[in-house]
């Protein structure tokens, strides 16, 4: 654009430049997936206290649930991996002819099935989660704990979380994705920070 002023006698031209629309001043709105994780890392730093919950049924999604964990994790911070077995499966006791008939040893070792089975689970844990500290470069203090065996495991994996002064509850999002417990405690979980795995969910 061209404005001509008149100083006196003498006049002159001047060139201005047009104003670069405002958008142009703006950042981009749509951050880049790593500075998302990013963002999104720098908002759970501030936990310390990490549960992963462990589920038997969905190994792959508590695989995915503790390198989320491992992600997040800073120096200092505290992860704590719980498994809250089921009591006493029904369909164990249907497949006994008389469970009344059984003898206290038999019963014992049957109680204590769904114990073992959160053992056996915590080592594999163990074995993900030196894996992915040894990729990462990352010494992060964790935890292994197996709770009492429970009818209610929804509820007793937020008991657990209340008694560890959890602030991010990390869990898989279950079998295919269809887990029930993800939403219930997304909804239940006060005062705690829910984080439901999903990025191997294909």
């Amino acid at each position: 654009h061209f404005v001509s002023s008149h100083f006196g006698s003498r006049l002159t031209s001047q060139v201005f430049s047009p104003r670069p629309p405002a958008c142009a001043l703006l950042p981009d709105p749509w951050p880049t997936p790593a500075l998302t994780a990013a963002m999104l890392a720098s908002r759970f730093m501030r936990a310390t206290k990490m549960i992963v919950g462990i589920s038997v049924k969905d190994i792959v999604g508590s695989s995915a649930a503790m390198k989320k964990a491992l992600f997040f994790a800073q120096p200092g911070d505290h992860i704590s991996a719980i498994h809250v077995p089921t009591l006493m499966p029904e369909m164990m006791l249907s497949s006994m002819s008389d469970p009344g008939d059984a003898s206290e040893d038999a019963l014992l070792a049957l109680s204590n099935m769904p114990t073992k089975a959160g053992a056996a689970m915590m080592d594999k844990m163990r074995q993900v989660a030196a894996a992915e500290m040894a990729l990462t470069g990352k010494t992060i203090n964790i935890d292994y704990k197996v709770s009492a065996p429970t009818s209610l495991v929804k509820s007793g994996l937020l008991a657990a979380c209340r008694y560890e002064g959890a602030n991010v509850l990390i869990i898989g999002a279950g079998v295919g994705g269809k887990g029930s417990i993800p939403p219930f405690v997304a909804q239940n979980a006060d005062g705690v920070t829910v984080c439901i795995v999903r990025d191997h969910i294909k």
